[in-house]
């Protein structure tokens, strides 16, 4: 049981580096765990419970958890559009069309949580992107406010 829900998650994987599309109809979408440089170091968060996902309309979904300052304290921001603000920057390829590009989503938190969420669909990497090409994701960052990488796209050791 345990080996094929390894090679499961290995081929979602897979398909999701590789950029596989199915069908119009299919509903595709790229998730994935966002996981700390190193776990229990601050600045960083939670790996449990971090995760964001792109579906195929191109809606950009996601929350981080426990997001903690250098002082091991949960972080909360003003709320609104600013400085202070963290963000998740995610690279992607439409190899159909060979356009790259960085997509960055900036976000608030209360008491070390956030939500983000973000419609990508004018964004320049789509640009001449049509249903069904592949998307890649190539890299995945969260940062703080001062632009420090706290963790990536990716999965925790357990």
């Amino acid at each position: 049981m345990r080996q094929s829900r390894i090679v499961n998650v290995a081929a979602i994987a897979l398909a999701t580096v590789l950029g596989v599309a199915g069908s119009a109809g299919a509903g595709t979408k790229a998730q994935m765990s966002l996981a700390p440089n190193v776990s229990g170091a601050n600045p960083g968060f939670a790996a449990s419970g971090s995760s964001f996902f792109i579906d195929g309309h191109r809606m950009l979904k996601g929350k981080i958890m426990k997001v903690t300052d250098g002082t091991s304290a949960l972080v909360t921001t003003d709320g609104t559009p600013s400085l202070d603000d963290y963000s998740l920057e995610v690279d992607m390829t439409v190899p159909a069309t060979a356009v790259s590009g960085t997509v960055t989503v900036k976000f608030d938190l209360k008491n070390g949580n956030g939500k983000f969420a973000a419609n990508l669909s004018s964004d320049p990497v789509f640009a001449g992107a049509v249903v069904g090409d592949g998307v890649a994701i190539t890299a995945i960052r969260v940062k703080d406010s001062a632009g420090t990488v706290l963790g990536v796209g990716g999965f925790a050791v357990e």
